[in-house]
């Protein structure tokens, strides 16, 4: 999906601006250079968003440490760049001016710069957008304080790379709002401090979500007071938790709890095992809760209730939804069919309908407590079957396959007022031991042929692809780490397994196109930022 630019505005052999990702359009002015020296310092503009802003400031404290920590080309260090409010008046050679603005501003100065096809961002784009002007001194300005943390990450990565920005002007911002890393700590430990790594990681790559799934059918690895027998013997405790939630706030990544059900809960149920769904000759569906017992979720309730109050800072819980049950055997547990007709009250009610209606009561309760709900789309709208209930409309999906005929099509969901996020399983599912068929994604796989808009395929034949710009209901994309065999990869593995194809999913999930001419041109051109 190329966008059109001048040459001056992008060279595939020679980028006159290296940052990762790569920013949406860096027009120079000059081949005046802009250096940071030991006079230099960051001037807070003093506005009605800047004053006693903690946030601000933290930000920039954040940064100062960074700076502090890096080695330019030259082998000079930056050191700790002192910070003052003031106006721009104040501004001399070699300064970084910070600004943080309304985001009508920020708009309508986008516009003012009179950038060609780079209009104003939408407002989901313009929460991380940022402009950096750059002569005797540079000029960050953005709407939001993680935006002037990707400023910096910007201006932080061309120094870097090469010492020094030219002068000119950068107008940057994602092309989808979300670009997330999933994480299924319920079948594998992961440590707090490689969790925390991940965090540092995805910020400095300009990834702003994390989702911990962290109940599975072979384990649940976070802390439980509510219902202690469902924990693994290794978990993260709450005092982890916060730590984790705390360095995400501080590098603003937001982090998602994801807690699976009515499927996926094996583990919890282990010492439950009469609220486990049973077919009609009395056998238990693995992981699956039976959700005509009110007992059974009462139980998902209470953990769900103590871990919406753990995560009560993030804007979403994830709930799950996917592999249920076989979703073309609802007839094999006539419990639930019976249950949608007697206790739901629809006349001709099935199975489904029960599924759905629980899906619906459990994004009612998490609604009622300020969350966006969020669940997977293979079991919902299915040719198979006719669902009398309906999901909510509130209710995000996580896309991430149509391997099997009778799934919706992403475009079933758009055209039903749903938003999407893409979780392409044929490019970003990471899955221990390569299980269930899956190949570890690679780096060049993602940057060549894949683009925020390419979901799943119906077929070999028959893509599910959307152009630029993409629907505004399709707000973003996520790689996923999957513990199937826990074993197979040590956490050091996992982390370095993951490096390239990230990095791949970062650089085109933000420009959503190949500034390079190719993947090994993108990896060495870029290899100086890390």
């Amino acid at each position: 999906m190329e966008q059109h630019k001048t040459s001056k505005e992008r060279n595939l052999s020679a980028p006159a601006f290296f940052a990762r990702p790569s920013v949406q359009q860096f027009t120079q002015q000059s081949d005046e250079q802009w250096r940071v020296s030991g006079e230099s310092k960051i001037i807070i503009i003093e506005n009605a968003n800047s004053s006693g802003n903690p946030v601000l400031a933290d930000m920039v404290s954040l940064v100062q440490s960074e700076f502090a920590a890096r080695q330019l080309p030259n082998e000079d260090r930056i050191g700790r760049i002192p910070v003052q409010t003031g106006t721009i008046s104040a501004a001399g050679a070699g300064d970084l001016v910070v600004e943080l603005m309304d985001l009508e501003f920020l708009r309508n100065h986008i516009q003012s710069l009179g950038r060609g096809e780079h209009n104003a961002p939408s407002a989901s784009q313009g929460s991380e957008a940022y402009t950096l002007e750059i002569g005797s001194f540079v000029h960050l300005k953005s709407a939001t304080e993680r935006g002037l943390l990707y400023a910096f990450r910007t201006l932080l990565q061309q120094l870097l790379a090469q010492g020094c920005l030219a002068y000119g002007t950068v107008v940057d911002y994602p092309a989808v709002q979300e670009r997330a890393l999933h994480v299924d700590i319920g079948r594998k430990f992961f440590s707090k401090d490689w969790i925390l790594n991940r965090i540092k990681e995805l910020s400095w790559l300009k990834l702003n979500v994390l989702q911990l799934h962290f109940s599975e059918n072979e384990g649940f690895t976070l802390q439980c007071d509510s219902h202690p027998e469902v924990m693994s013997p290794q978990y993260l405790t709450k005092e982890d938790l916060e730590e984790i939630l705390q360095t995400a706030k501080r590098y603003h990544v937001t982090v998602i709890p994801s807690l699976d059900s009515p499927g996926h809960l094996g583990y919890a149920l282990k010492d439950h095992p009469e609220w486990l769904l049973q077919d009609s000759s009395g056998a238990p569906a693995k992981g699956a809760l039976d959700i005509t017992n009110e007992e059974a979720k009462r139980f998902v309730l209470d953990l769900i209730d103590e871990y919406a109050e753990l995560f009560q800072e993030s804007p979403y819980f994830h709930i799950g939804g996917d592999e249920f049950i076989d979703f073309e055997q609802f007839a094999l547990y006539p419990q639930l069919e019976k249950y949608a007709q007697e206790k739901l009250g629809i006349q001709e009610g099935q199975g489904v309908d029960t599924y759905i209606d629980y899906i619906n009561q459990i994004a009612v309760h998490l609604e009622e407590k300020g969350f966006i709900v969020r669940a997977w789309n293979d079991g919902l709208y299915r040719q198979d079957q006719t669902q009398r209930v309906h999901p909510k409309a509130s209710i995000q999906i996580t896309y991430w396959t149509k391997w099997h005929r009778n799934m919706a099509t992403a475009q079933t969901f758009l055209d039903l007022g749903y938003e999407l996020i893409n979780y392409n399983d044929a490019y970003f599912y990471y899955v221990l031991g390569e299980n269930a068929g899956y190949k570890y994604p690679t780096g060049d796989k993602i940057y060549e042929d894949w683009h925020p808009g390419l979901l799943p395929k119906i077929s070999d034949t028959e893509k599910q692809e959307y152009p630029v710009p993409y629907p505004s209901s399709l707000i973003g994309c996520s790689f996923a780490i999957w513990s199937d065999t826990p074993d197979a990869q040590t956490e050091q593995q996992v982390a370095e397994g993951i490096y390239e194809p990230l990095r791949a999913m970062a650089e085109k999930a933000w420009i959503a196109e190949k500034r390079y001419g190719s993947y090994e041109a993108f990896k060495r051109m870029t290899s100086s930022i890390e």
